[in-house]
């Protein structure tokens, strides 16, 4: 999860949860370093939960703007977003049993299938190699990363100055995926960016192709 300030307008790319122990990762998930309600809107890389899992809790606690992906990623968000909140209130259910019986209070889910439809109805598509201006002065692309069905790179063109005359590519991988997959497409190289933002899961490790 990465927040974006830039012409006014605030930017979040992805709004992934956190995985741990049931007390940590709930107090994680449950807040945000940031007022949800100044968030202009979201922009999400691919559907896998560590970058999207946490994008009910946004508009429970009160973002109501647009939510950007490939029509793909909002697709498997349905699906895998719903499955969590299944599982939000299975937990809540079984931690509420065993607080009953040690007169503990009563949790309720972080969130629920009925936030969950609400977090779709945000989802705006975008397909791969169509620029558009999500905000005033702020343009986004998205290339195919090759990671899974519908993931994608991040290309954001801002526009500076009073004249808006200066642009600075900023450029956001999400998960790259390996060339020669059997399902996926290649992921598609970055013509240029002026600031990039990845994850380091490999470190200085070459991740060679598949086949």
């Amino acid at each position: 999860m990465h927040l974006v300030e830039t012409n006014g307008g605030r930017v979040l790319l992805d709004c992934g949860m956190v995985q741990g122990r049931r007390q940590e990762s709930r107090r994680l998930n449950s807040e945000f370093p940031f007022d949800v309600k100044t968030i202009d809107a979201v922009v999400l890389s691919h559907a896998h939960l560590d970058h999207t899992g946490r994008l009910p809790v946004l508009v429970k606690k009160g973002f109501n703007k647009s939510v950007f992906s490939t029509s793909a990623t909002r697709d498997l968000c349905g699906a895998m977003l719903r499955d969590s909140a299944s599982l939000q209130e299975m937990d809540a259910k079984y931690v509420n049993r065993i607080n009953a019986e040690s007169g503990l209070p009563f949790i309720k889910p972080l969130y629920t299938i009925r936030d969950v439809t609400t977090s779709l109805c945000l989802f705006q598509t975008v397909e791969y190699r169509r620029p558009l201006e999500i905000l005033p002065g702020i343009k986004l692309t998205f290339n195919n990363a090759g990671h899974i069905l519908g993931s994608a790179t991040v290309t954001l063109e801002i526009a500076e100055g009073r004249d808006e005359k200066k642009t600075t590519t900023l450029g956001f991988t999400g998960d790259l995926g390996r060339k020669g997959a059997a399902v996926v497409r290649n992921p598609e190289i970055f013509n240029r960016a002026d600031v990039l933002i990845t994850e380091s899961t490999y470190g200085g490790r070459s991740h060679g192709p598949m086949n």
